[in-house]
């Protein structure tokens, strides 16, 4: 059978899976399981295929920093991070929109989720922003955008699969996503900073404060600086791996959590309940799309498709372009980390092939996997700042989204550009072993 035929007929099989409803780890290690019986006689390669994904100590990083971050919204750690960055920046024009980035910015730094960072600032800054009369489009879509940088700056669970799935350093691929990650938080703040300027009535001024009490609640979020620091730190400076390092912080926001009295026995059962369920999620997701991933290798069909791009008289540019595009429309109707997996097997070795560096790939697949993160129907971001605001229509959040939608597609083309952004600091940092 012709390769470009047994590819076809492999995607087909998991779309009709998949939009018939069938879960996608369920999908996908179907399509696995029925190709191996049909032509491989058993199932053998696909259970050595599924214990080396399993096996792979980097995966310890997820439940770790999982945990950590359920930790931090569950001990009250939220709060303190949003009146800290409305006392910092509630002078600029926008004010509090301005909080509303920062704080997920910061947030993402400790949590690793972007539809956690959405959740957590949005139910902090909504009632706030609403009370004080700012206009509903800019709260909602600074806070839905905003959110999306929970898988740009690290930790972030996105980029520890990739890493898995690809063999990249997770240590280097966290610290490549931190200058992309501030850079498009300023590039949301500069359009929320334009548009109050212009039109001063959509974000009334904030309300002055007395110094003191400015700087307390600056000084406020210090155990927050203080767990990202010792995350990000140990990992840039090779004293710890991602795992380690998320063993760590996940330390230090329990002795937070029980220095400042927010948690007791039952809301801890609540965090471990919540990690091991959403852990499961993503395990069972990443052991099903392994399955597939090894027929594919079985097949060759990686090789044969390399060959085949290798062959076309394109810039690469081109390609990478067409790339872009692909996953932009699979965000439309999948999770990224479902996207890795299904893709990535064979995306990332023509990616590779073409000269380009895999820590910028991943960080750039990060943005589109952003993207997704805003675009109906999946979007789930959107979807998670209208559960908080339902009395907004959801039709009215997806349109809150357009302009930050473009402000990250503006990031994507300059970082595409200029990839030395990504790639700039990883390479300052000293050895890692992760």
């Amino acid at each position: 059978m012709p390769w470009q035929l047994l590819l076809i007929i492999i995607f087909a099989l998991v779309f009709v899976f998949l939009f018939s409803g069938i879960p996608v780890a369920i999908s996908l290690a179907a399509v696995g399981i029925v190709f191996a019986f049909i032509f491989l006689g058993g199932g053998g390669p696909l259970a050595y295929a599924a214990w080396d994904i399993c096996t792979k100590f980097v995966l310890v990083a997820i439940p770790l920093f999982i945990f950590m971050g359920t930790l931090l919204l569950r001990s009250g750690m939220s709060e303190r991070l949003y009146t800290g960055a409305t006392a910092l920046l509630g002078k600029l024009p926008g004010g509090l929109l301005h909080a509303n980035i920062a704080s997920c910015a910061v947030f993402a730094a400790i949590s690793g989720s972007s539809v956690a960072t959405a959740a957590t600032i949005g139910t902090v800054a909504i009632p706030e922003l609403k009370q004080r009369g700012y206009e509903d489009k800019l709260i909602l879509g600074s806070l839905a955008a905003g959110g999306t940088l929970g898988i740009l700056i690290p930790p972030s669970i996105s980029m520890i699969v990739y890493g898995a799935i690809t063999g990249v350093s997770i240590g280097r691929l966290f610290i490549g996503g931190i200058v992309p990650g501030i850079m498009l938080a300023l590039l949301f703040m500069s359009y929320i900073l334009v548009r109050v300027i212009r039109r001063p009535q959509m974000a009334p001024a904030y309300e002055k404060m007395p110094l003191k009490w400015r700087v307390l609640r600056i000084i406020g979020m210090w155990p927050v600086a203080v767990i990202m620091l010792g995350v990000l730190g140990g990992i840039y400076l090779g004293v710890t791996t991602p795992t380690e390092a998320a063993a760590v912080g996940s330390i230090m926001a329990l002795v937070f959590g029980l220095a400042y009295r927010r948690l007791n026995w039952s809301i801890l059962r609540e965090c471990l309940r919540s990690t091991v369920k959403t852990t499961s999620m993503v395990l069972f997701v990443i052991v099903g799309a392994w399955l597939l991933v090894a027929i594919l290798a079985v097949f060759r069909l990686p090789d044969y498709i390399i060959a085949w791009v290798a062959s076309l008289a394109v810039p690469p540019l081109v390609i990478l372009l067409l790339v872009y595009g692909v996953y932009l429309f699979l965000g439309c109707f999948m999770s990224g980390v479902e996207m890795m997996l299904l893709t990535l097997p064979i995306i990332f070795p023509i990616i590779t092939a073409l000269g380009y560096h895999p820590i910028w790939f991943g960080v750039a697949m990060v943005i589109l996997i952003e993207m997704s993160l805003l675009t109906p129907p999946v979007g789930m971001n959107v979807y998670v700042i209208h559960g908080i605001s339902p009395e907004n229509p959801l039709t009215e959040v997806f349109i809150s989204i357009i302009p930050f939608f473009i402000i990250i597609v503006v990031g994507l083309a300059i970082i595409t550009v200029f990839p030395v952004i990504a790639t700039w600091l990883p390479g300052t940092m000293m050895p890692v072993r992760g």
